[in-house]
């Protein structure tokens, strides 16, 4: 049961992480065209990162990109 639900919450922590970056990438190619949600979700996300410590987001994304590569490790 435990474990069921650690799998989904992840699977919903990937797809909001991959509709975030979806909509950085889109605000980039499209511009000011890009639409009200994804130019919000785009400013959001600027502002958020250039509010975090450049050693604190650093340090988050090496331990995602262990966490990420020792789960792919271990599936197979």
């Amino acid at each position: 049961m435990i474990e069921r639900i650690t799998k989904y919450g992840w699977l919903v922590v990937e797809l909001v992480f991959m509709l975030v970056v979806l909509c950085v990438l889109l605000s980039l190619i499209l511009g000011k065209d890009s639409g009200a949600f994804i130019a919000s979700v785009a400013a959001n996300t600027v502002e958020m990162l250039q509010k975090i410590p450049s050693g604190t987001f650093l340090g988050i994304f090496l331990i995602l990109v262990l966490y990420w590569t020792y789960r792919s490790k271990a599936s197979r």
